[in-house]
């Protein structure tokens, strides 16, 4: 009745609470091992567990373009992050107007929604950002619309004191009507294409 077989055995005493946990567990109130529904689910990344690089920062063609980022958990154990990285790109100014990041994906980087990604041991997660290079050309191609480095804040738990990950970048931001788009984080060490 309960998917198991029954046999039957010669006579012996056993102790009763032996018999009472067996028949609690045949009906599911007392667990005797854990089960799949009973694991807890991987714990948010620590800070000190990750470490982010820029895969290539030479934008790969004109047109739409993307840059992907390389999240490789150093750690022995596995972690989780779930949503889209803050990035705080600079220089990101040039006379009034200031570059905007905005969430979801785009240039050579599929558009899709955050959801929450385990990385392994010695394993990695990716993110990209996207943007065009086509617009404002009368703005410079040099130094003052040359992006430098980028700060990348990841949705962890901190160590001791809150730090974000900078690594260098190079793109001219002007040139991409001072907007980029940033997809949410993805399980594979490069972002899924567009």
């Amino acid at each position: 009745m309960f998917g198991c077989t029954i046999r039957r055995l010669a006579p012996r005493r056993v102790p009763v609470i032996a018999i009472s946990v067996a028949i609690l567990s045949t009906f599911g109130m007392v667990p005797l091992t854990a089960s799949a529904s009973d694991s807890h689910t991987v714990p948010t990344c620590f800070h000190n567990q990750l470490v982010v690089a820029v895969a290539w920062d030479e934008p790969p063609a004109a047109g739409s373009n993307g840059i992907p980022f390389l999240i490789a958990n150093i750690s022995k154990t596995s972690c989780s992050i779930d949503g889209f990285p803050k990035l705080n790109i600079s220089p990101d100014r040039y006379k009034k107007r200031s570059l905007e990041v905005l969430n979801g994906g785009g240039g050579l980087f599929a558009r899709m929604r955050p959801h929450l990604v385990i990385i392994k041991p010695g394993e990695d997660a990716s993110f990209g950002i996207g943007f065009g290079d086509g617009s404002n050309q009368e703005d410079p191609s040099g130094a003052p619309c040359m992006t430098q480095d980028v700060e990348v804040g990841l949705p962890v738990r901190v160590n001791e004191i809150a730090e974000n990950y900078e690594t260098p970048l190079t793109f001219n931001f002007c040139n991409a009507d001072f907007q980029v788009q940033v997809t949410p984080f993805e399980s594979a060490p490069l972002p899924r294409p567009n």
